[in-house]
């Protein structure tokens, strides 16, 4: 018998989706009958000309998607892009990455009473801080969870966001803490995997939840021409500002029922 079901969402790309999003979460949670919902919103915001450091979060998008009733917003290496990180980081209901130099906001956080509490750790990467990235250097991914785990900060339920580019680096993650964590579920690449799993320890995993937002561009939200560019090693600087994607909607979520601060099952919701 489950104790808690709880949703989490991948990349929120752009204003228009934090507001679809927020409008839609009063619905997905009556359906679904959630108890929490944890949302990745780190590309939230467009705050500048390039899509290495011009997206993160602003009040305006944070304020729409938790009066929708978004629990937990989560981050990654655009927590730092924009004007109002400070004022981003103060929201109670904000995570950013764990296993960085920063002072401001939190890398963990624990919300419900009794049975239903929750612990949410946000985890980054040091593969996803690409050049131009303004996110601090992560430490280890590895040793920034053992220390959490041996200083008593996971309290009931805890799931884990782990930003990161590498499925494998995920998958060998969510392995290492199996048993241990109710679920890890990947974000970063916003094209999400098609497999939610259940680990034999009881950890639900999903490698990457993808995107709510617009679709185009191959899955990303936004046209990569800055970064197909600089793959090819062509000049970008004359390249206007990018641009977001402008068809459908697309939700990339999972929903987990758990007891015990386990997962008992895990399914997939790419609703539209």
């Amino acid at each position: 018998m489950r104790q808690m079901r709880v949703m989490t969402v991948g990349d929120v790309v752009g204003p228009e989706a934090a507001a679809w999003l927020g409008a839609r979460l009063p619905e997905l949670r009556a359906e679904y009958e959630l108890d929490w919902i944890v949302v990745n919103a780190e590309n939230a915001a467009v705050t500048g000309p390039l899509p290495q450091n011009g997206f993160g979060t602003t009040r305006k998008e944070l304020d729409a998607l938790i009066a929708g009733g978004a629990d937990v917003i989560t981050g990654g290496n655009h927590s730092w892009d924009g004007p109002e990180v400070a004022e981003s980081f103060a929201y109670p209901q904000v995570v950013r990455p764990l296993n960085v130099q920063e002072t401001r906001g939190k890398g963990v956080l624990t919300i419900g009473e009794g049975d239903k509490t929750l612990t949410v750790v946000n985890l980054l990467s040091p593969g996803a801080v690409g050049k131009g990235c303004l996110a601090p250097k992560p430490t280890d991914l590895w040793d920034a969870w053992t220390e959490l785990a041996e200083g008593g900060l996971l309290r009931g339920t805890v799931v884990v966001d782990l930003h990161s580019g590498s499925p494998s680096e995920k998958a060998w993650f969510s392995g290492a803490v199996d048993g241990q964590v109710a679920a890890v579920v990947g974000t970063h690449t916003h094209d999400g995997t098609i497999h939610a799993h259940l680990l034999p320890g009881g950890t639900g995993f999903v490698a990457e939840l993808g995107m709510a937002g617009r679709l185009g561009f191959s899955g990303y939200g936004f046209d990569p021409i800055h970064f197909v560019k600089g793959f090819r090693g062509e000049d970008t600087s004359s390249l206007p500002p990018f641009q977001l994607a402008t068809g459908d909607f697309t939700l990339g979520a999972a929903i987990f029922d758990i007891a015990d601060g386990l997962t008992t099952s895990v399914v997939r919701v790419d609703a539209d």
